[in-house]
């Protein structure tokens, strides 16, 4: 497999391009196991609300600033990341085999996509028009789940479908979920700002914490 120009900063592999991530980082200032960590106040705050430490899963797993944590803290991850040169940095930034990389944007019906990323933040990439890479249902790639104990969403703007196509395991394991829902991104797809968060609701999940635009609720 060839791969594309990367770069390494604050111990994570970036597309060479990364500039917007790095100077957040910069900024950042917590180091954990040897990396600066990316919205760690969000995933600690986040993993205090689980019950259990079974299985994550990572929607729009980007390069891994979230799954190698979660890696450290769950038996098992299932990281979905649609972009190919996202994948490349995920495999240097995160090797454990407690985890899945799966190849696969996620939603309500499957169909192929286009990914749409802007050029210095790779982290802003969101499902564009038609095209080949593959979008699929959760519920339909790994139907027998069973121990889902969290989730972590973040799909500039699709996260309801994303949910919605994993129904059936949202309301078999009833996990912690934190959801990203920045005002204007849904809007994109003709979607409420918060219409993720109004979902979950409305099939029990209890909001327990907003911070700066990822919500945090739990099942149970």
């Amino acid at each position: 497999m060839n791969v594309a120009p990367l770069k390494q900063s604050h111990g994570w592999w970036f597309p060479q391009a990364e500039t917007h991530l790095i100077g957040w980082l910069d900024k950042a200032g917590k180091v954990i196991d040897g990396r600066t960590a990316y919205q760690w106040k969000k995933l600690e705050r986040a993993l205090a609300l689980c019950s259990g430490f079974r299985r994550a899963i990572d929607i729009g797993a980007h390069v891994g600033l979230w799954t190698y944590y979660l890696a450290g803290r769950f038996a098992a991850v299932e990281a979905f990341e649609p972009v190919l040169l996202h994948r490349q940095c995920f495999a240097r930034n995160v090797r454990s085999d407690r985890v899945m990389l799966y190849p696969y944007a996620l939603g309500a019906e499957p169909r192929g996509v286009a990914m749409v990323t802007e050029p210095t933040s790779s982290g802003d990439t969101r499902v564009g028009g038609p095209g080949d890479i593959p979008l699929e249902r959760l519920d339909t790639l790994l139907p027998d789940l069973d121990d889902v104990d969290f989730i972590k969403l973040d799909c500039e703007g699709s996260e309801l479908p994303a949910l919605q196509g994993a129904e059936a395991i949202l309301l078999r394991c009833r996990p912690t979920i934190c959801v990203e829902q920045k005002p204007g991104h849904a809007r994109r797809f003709g979607l409420p700002d918060q219409g993720a968060v109004a979902w979950l609701q409305e099939r029990g999940w209890m909001l327990r914490d907003e911070m700066a635009g990822d919500f945090i609720l739990t099942g149970r």
